[in-house]
């Protein structure tokens, strides 16, 4: 017996129904599987210009390919990247910190990115240390791109004035020069004391590594001797006067103001720090890190891409990822210094006043300390180093209160 009519119209919109949905599972099931048509970044709200052409320039190159930006910000990023890691609800590639890659990786959260290394993009075109950062047992999971440290930034006005004719080279001169820079109007230097307690723990780190201590895989080794040389230099000048008194009140906001207005004589800051001066029409000039014997050995801090294991289109996000990676986009990305190093060789990088940054990062510096356990470790240092600035306890004491809690904290 033939069916009616009613009853084919019937099956044919079950037929209608099963198609679509068994269309929806087979297109959900490619995309899952990881298909190049789409690609979504997660990029900080000060790379979105920048990131918008280099995402046309990439959809040119590889047709059929469309790359979604979602801007995150400073303030926000960290949060949101760990809960999407979590989660297992991930965008493709994400532009996260250097020093929260390793957290990420020991998590299993991080896609190995290892094989994107090779002729294209040698492993050891990166700046010395850093893709140890962002590695373990070899492997590699993330691609860095940015890369930036702290150098000696000076008024080579003042510095005339008092006869000085370069930057100081060791931590002796450079006492001697802020001593000599020193007057009722002029504080030789100044530390960032108030704010950010990590502000001041990153100069002491700055020292004490140039002084024997060590950052491996993000975790800092301290030694008695590298701790007080440390402590002493900052509270000292505090104490003795060569640093301005009103460090306990400002931070790197209010050292940099001050010192446009041409009321501290140098401070050890950033990139960003020259080019407002420079921008701002200050007398400003560069030089290295000091040391206790020589050029000291600055922290590197930065940013990197990274594509979660989670990724729903792991190998679109591979390919975005290494074109990022190449040399000329980190230098149209990075607002500070790319980290290949035969990206550093643009001439925006070699100006007078970012060629000793540029240097520093080269040839005299490290990645800065990442192991979350730190972080326990930061405001203890910070009130230490303040302790002893207001005579309330000798270096050595400091030094050794802070060695002991640092072991502690990391022993965990």
């Amino acid at each position: 017996m033939g069916l009616r009519p009613r009853s084919l119209a019937f099956v044919g919109v079950v037929v209608l129904a099963v198609v679509a949905v068994l269309g929806t599972v087979v297109v959900n099931a490619v995309r899952q599987g990881g298909s190049d048509d789409h690609v979504t970044w997660w990029v900080p709200d000060w790379d979105h210009p920048t990131a918008v052409d280099l995402a046309r320039t990439f959809e040119e190159e590889n047709p059929g390919v469309s790359v979604e930006l979602v801007q995150t910000t400073g303030d926000t990023v960290a949060t949101k990247t760990s809960v999407a890691l979590s989660s297992g609800n991930t965008p493709d590639v994400i532009t996260e910190s250097i020093a929260r890659v390793p957290s990420y990786v020991d998590k299993a959260q991080l896609s190995d990115l290892s094989d994107l290394y090779g002729p294209d993009m040698p492993r050891d075109d990166f700046a010395p240390g850093l893709l140890d950062a962002v590695g373990r047992g070899g492997a590699v999971y993330a691609v860095p791109y940015r890369w930036g440290t702290n150098a000696l930034i000076y008024n080579p006005q003042l510095f005339a004035a008092a006869g000085i004719t370069r930057a100081p080279a060791t931590w002796a001169e450079f006492e001697a020069d802020a001593k000599r820079l020193t007057s009722a109007d002029v504080a030789g230097t100044a530390w960032p004391t108030k704010g950010d307690p990590s502000d001041l723990t990153l100069r002491f780190l700055d020292f004490t590594v140039s002084d024997g201590a060590t950052i491996t895989a993000g975790t800092p080794r301290l030694t008695q001797r590298s701790a007080e040389g440390a402590v002493d230099l900052i509270g000292r000048s505090v104490r003795e006067g060569w640093a301005s008194p009103s460090s306990f009140e400002l931070d790197n906001t209010g050292i940099r103001e001050l010192f446009l207005q041409g009321r501290i004589a140098m401070y050890f800051g950033g990139v960003f720090d020259v080019d407002t001066a420079t921008r701002k029409g200050a007398p400003v000039a560069t030089g290295a890190l000091p040391g206790p014997d020589g050029v000291g050995t600055a922290q590197g801090v930065g940013w990197s891409h990274i594509v979660p294991a989670a990724a729903p289109h792991p190998h679109a996000a591979r390919r975005l990822v290494a074109f990022l990676g190449r040399a000329e986009n980190q230098a149209a990305l990075t607002l500070t210094f790319p980290a290949r190093l035969s990206a550093t060789t643009e001439p925006k990088f070699q100006t007078p006043v970012r060629k000793p940054f540029a240097t520093q990062l080269t040839d005299h510096s490290i990645p800065a300390a990442g192991d979350p356990r730190w972080t326990g470790v930061v405001q203890y240092v910070h009130d230490q180093i303040e302790a002893d600035a207001l005579g309330q306890a000798p270096p050595g004491q400091s030094a050794a209160n802070i060695v002991r809690r640092a072991e502690e904290v990391l022993a965990r």
